[in-house]
């Protein structure tokens, strides 16, 4: 009976693990990119749809928040503050990852 019980609580254990680390289909792995924002679509003056970048390789690329973005207006994923980077075209380094094919932007950078 011992044994069982902790059969079940680590196969209980792994599941916390798995669910905690997003496993659920996609590529959970963090990755950065560096360049400039060119577009900030938002819903309100503290929320923000998406936005678009362009890399210091040329590449554009569309992000959406991250849910557990990091909330910080100075830093912080606000669209008055993404816009003022792209008007002044100062780049930033965006911290991300892949879920489902969407690019989720987790925390932002001034560079």
């Amino acid at each position: 009976m011992t044994r069982r019980l902790a059969i079940v609580a680590a196969a209980a254990m792994l599941l916390v693990i798995a669910a905690a680390c997003g496993g659920g289909g996609g590529d959970d792995s963090e990755r950065s990119v560096v360049g400039i924002i060119l577009d900030v679509q938002s819903t309100s003056l503290t929320q923000i749809e998406s936005f678009t970048m362009r890399t210091n390789d040329g590449e554009t690329l569309v992000f959406h928040v991250a849910p557990d973005a990091r909330p910080d207006p100075q830093e912080g994923f606000v669209p008055g503050h993404l816009r003022s980077h792209a008007v002044a075209a100062e780049q930033v380094k965006i911290f991300y990852r892949e879920e489902n094919g969407d690019l989720l932007a987790t925390r932002l950078v001034d560079q």
